[in-house]
C-alpha cells in the first residue's frame, strides 16, 4: 500500500517561497505592439472565414487592433484615478493576453465547424461573431480577476477599467459585422454573467486569508506585488499595517560586544533575538542596514549577525526595528570595557560546531551544522545554549547562529529536537573550553567590501563585513555576509580561504531578506553570484581588517527589549498554511467558475 508521505514544515514553507517563481517582468511595452497587430489580422481572418476577402481582413484587423491599443493606454490612467495600481507594461501585456484568449475562442468555433461541414458535406455554417462576444465575455473574466488581485480589490472599482477591452472590442465588432442592438444588449448581458463568475472566483481566492487572518487577500497580494515592482513607501506601509494587525507584544533579547580604541568606538558586533524578515524592506527586512543607520554616529562599522531566531520573532513594523538601535545604544551608555580576551576555541557534538571566545567573563558562541543544510536555530535553543554557558560560570554568553549551510525545504532547528540537543551539546562545550582558556590583551581590525554585487545576486547592502581578533597570537576572523543563508560549501571554501591569514574563522549571514526580491524566491550566498568572486572579496574583507588591527578594548552587553511587537508564536507557518491552501483551490475554482461563465454565457447566446 502506498502511504503518502505529509510535507514537513521546512518543505511547506519552501513550497510557499517558490511562488515567486511563478512571477515574471511584463515585458516593455513596445515589444507588445506587433504581436497586438498579428493576433488582430488573424482574428479577422477568422471573424470572415471561409472567405478570402483581405480588405475585410484588413477592415476587421482594425476593428479588433484599435480596441486593445486603447484599452493598453486608456486602463492605466483610469484605474489609478479610481484608486488602484497600474503599469504600462502590465497593461499592454493584459491587452495582449486578451487577444490571445479571444483568439482562442475563435479558432476552436473554425475548427469545429469546418470538421462538422467536412464529416456532413455541408456548407460552413457559424456566426463566429457571437463566439467572439463569447472570447470577449473571458477577457473580461479575465481582466476582472488580474486587477482586482494587482490593482484595486474593490471590484466595482475595477470594473471600469477591466470592462474597457471588452467594450471597446463589442463597439468594434458591431461596426464590422453591423450587429443589431439586441444583439448589443445580450453581448452586455454575457458580459454580466462573465463579470459576477470573476468576482465569485476572486472571493474564493481570498477566503482562505480572510478566514484566517480576517484580512482581504486580494488586497495582502497587490501591495506584496507593489512591493517586487517597485518598493516604495506606500506598499511598504499597506504590508505593515497587515503584519501589525496580526502582531503580538514580546520580550526580545539583543546581545553583543563593542570594541574601542582610546575614546573612539571601533566596531560593534550584535545579534539581536530578532529576525531579519519577511521579505525585501517591509518590517525586520534588511535589518543589517537598519540598525546600522540608527547607530551610524556612533560607528559606521555596525555587524548585525543573526540571533537565535525564526520568522515567528519578525518585527511587525520598521519602526519597531528602531528600538533595538535605542536598547543599543543605551546599553553602550553603562558599558565596562576590559582587555584581556580569550582564545576561540572550537568543540563538535556530533553534527553540530561551535566557536566560542570569552570577552572577561562574557562569552561569545557562534554555532553551525555547516556542512548540514539547515535552517533557523530557534530562541528556545539559543536561551539554553545561554543558560548552560551561566552555569558554566560566564556572566552572560552571546549566541549567534552562523546560519551559513542552507537546501530549500530544510527545516528549523527547534527547541527539544535532536539537532537543538546537539547544538546546546557543542555550544557547551565550546563554552567550557574558552572560559578555561588564558587570556591576553586583544587587538581588533575590521574590514568591508560593498558594492560588487547587487541584492538580486545575494548580498546586501552591508556586503561583506570582517572582524579579526587577535589574542594570545591567534588571530580569529568573523566574516558576515548580507545575505540569507549560503549554498552547501560556500562557508568551508571561506574558510579554507582565509586559513593562511587566520589561526581561526568562521563564515556567517545576517540572513537579510531583501535579497529575496528575486522571481525564484531562494537566493542564498552563491546561488547565483560566482564562488570565486565570494571568495576574493571575503579574503580582502580579511585582509583589510587585519591591516586594521590596533590595541583594543571589549565590552559585553545583553539587554531585553519589552513589548516589542513579533508576528507571534505559530504566525509565519499559520501565514504559510494558508498561502498554500489558497493556491490549492485556485485551480479548481478557475476550471468551476470560468467553465460555468462561458457555458451560461453560451446557453444565453443560443436561447436569445
Amino acid at each position: 500500500m502506498h502511504v503518502v508521505r505529509a510535507k514537513t514544515a521546512g518543505e511547506s514553507a519552501a513550497e510557499t517561497t517558490r511562488i515567486a517563481r511563478r512571477l515574471f517582468i511584463s515585458p516593455p511595452p513596445q515589444r507588445i505592439v506587433l504581436p497586438i497587430v498579428a493576433f488582430s489580422l488573424m482574428e479577422a481572418y477568422l471573424l470572415v472565414y471561409p472567405s478570402l476577402d483581405w480588405s475585410r481582413v484588413l477592415l476587421g484587423g482594425v476593428a479588433i487592433a484599435l480596441p486593445a491599443y486603447l484599452s493598453a493606454f486608456g486602463t492605466v490612467p483610469l484605474a489609478n484615478r479610481l484608486g488602484g495600481r497600474m503599469y504600462f507594461r502590465r497593461s499592454f501585456l493584459l491587452s495582449f493576453v486578451g487577444l490571445i484568449l479571444l483568439g482562442a475562442f475563435q479558432l476552436v468555433a473554425v475548427v469545429v465547424l469546418t470538421i462538422n461541414a467536412i464529416a456532413f458535406n455541408s456548407s460552413f455554417l457559424g456566426r463566429i461573431d457571437r463566439v467572439t462576444i463569447l472570447g470577449y465575455g473571458a477577457v473580461l473574466w479575465v481582466r476582472e480577476v488580474i486587477l482586482s488581485a494587482t490593482s484595486n480589490s474593490k471590484h466595482l472599482r475595477s470594473l471600469p477599467a477591466a470592462s474597457l477591452h471588452p467594450v471597446l472590442g463589442l463597439a468594434g465588432l458591431a461596426l464590422f459585422v453591423s450587429l443589431r442592438p439586441d444583439e448589443v444588449v445580450l453581448a452586455l448581458a454575457v458580459y454580466a454573467l462573465f463579470f459576477l463568475s470573476a468576482i465569485a472566483y476572486a472571493e474564493i481566492a481570498k477566503r482562505p486569508l480572510l478566514r484566517s487572518f480576517g484580512v482581504d487577500g486580494l488586497k495582502l497580494l497587490r501591495s506584496t506585488l507593489d512591493h517586487y515592482t517597485e518598493p516604495e513607501a506606500s506598499g511598504i506601509a499597506e504590508l505593515e499595517a497587515f503584519f501589525d494587525s496580526i502582531s503580538v507584544a514580546a520580550r526580545v533579547r539583543v546581545g553583543g560586544l563593542a570594541f574601542r580604541v582610546g575614546a573612539r568606538l571601533k566596531a560593534l558586533f550584535v545579534a539581536p533575538t530578532v529576525h531579519p524578515g519577511p521579505m525585501g524592506y517591509v518590517s525586520g527586512s534588511d535589518l543589517p542596514s537598519k540598525i546600522a543607520r540608527d547607530l551610524t554616529d556612533l560607528t559606521p562599522n555596525v555587524l548585525v549577525a543573526h540571533g537565535p531566531t525564526t520568522h515567528d520573532e519578525n518585527p511587525a513594523t520598521t519602526s519597531e526595528v528602531h528600538k533595538v538601535g535605542e536598547t543599543i545604544r543605551k546599553a553602550l551608555g553603562a558599558l565596562a570595557y576590559t582587555r584581556p580576551v580569550g582564545r576561540a576555541c572550537r568543540a563538535m557534538f556530533k553534527r553540530a560546531t561551535a566557536l566560542a571566545q570569552a570577552f572577561g567573563d562574557v562569552v561569545l558562541i557562534v554555532a553551525s551544522f555547516a556542512p548540514q543544510p539547515t535552517d533557523d536555530i530557534d530562541s528556545a535553543t539559543g536561551h539554553a545554549a545561554v543558560q548552560e554557558a551561566r552555569l558554566l560560570g560566564a556572566r552572560e554568553a552571546i549566541f549567534v547562529d552562523a546560519h551559513n549551510c542552507l537546501e530549500p525545504g530544510v527545516g528549523l532547528t527547534l527547541f527539544g529536537t535532536q539537532r537543538s540537543h546537539e547544538i546546546i551539546e557543542a555550544s557547551k562545550a565550546a563554552t567550557k573550553e574558552a572560559l578555561q582558556a588564558p587570556k591576553d590583551p586583544v587587538r581588533v581590525g575590521y574590514g568591508t567590501r560593498r558594492g560588487f554585487c547587487n541584492p538580486d545576486q545575494g548580498i546586501g547592502a552591508r556586503g561583506i563585513e570582517a572582524l579579526v581578533v587577535e589574542a594570545g597570537g591567534q588571530r580569529t576572523a568573523y566574516v558576515l555576509f548580507d545575505g540569507n543563508n549560503m549554498v552547501p560549501g560556500v562557508r568551508d571554501a571561506v574558510r579554507a580561504r582565509v586559513a593562511s591569514l587566520v589561526q581561526e574563522s568562521e563564515a556567517m549571514t545576517t540572513d537579510n531578506h531583501s535579497v529575496n526580491l528575486t522571481m525564484d524566491g531562494f537566493n542564498a550566498v552563491g546561488a547565483v553570484l560566482d564562488m570565486e568572486t565570494i571568495l576574493a572579496h571575503a579574503e580582502a574583507a580579511v585582509r583589510e581588517a587585519i591591516e586594521s588591527l590596533e590595541p583594543a578594548e571589549a565590552g559585553a552587553f545583553a539587554a531585553d527589549i519589552p513589548d516589542f511587537r513579533i508576528f507571534g508564536p505559530q504566525s509565519a507557518s499559520r501565514l504559510t498554511t494558508t498561502i498554500n491552501s489558497t493556491l490549492a483551490v485556485l485551480r479548481p475554482a478557475l476550471f468551476i467558475t470560468l467553465s460555468g461563465a462561458v457555458a451560461l454565457g453560451a446557453l444565453v447566446m443560443v436561447l436569445f
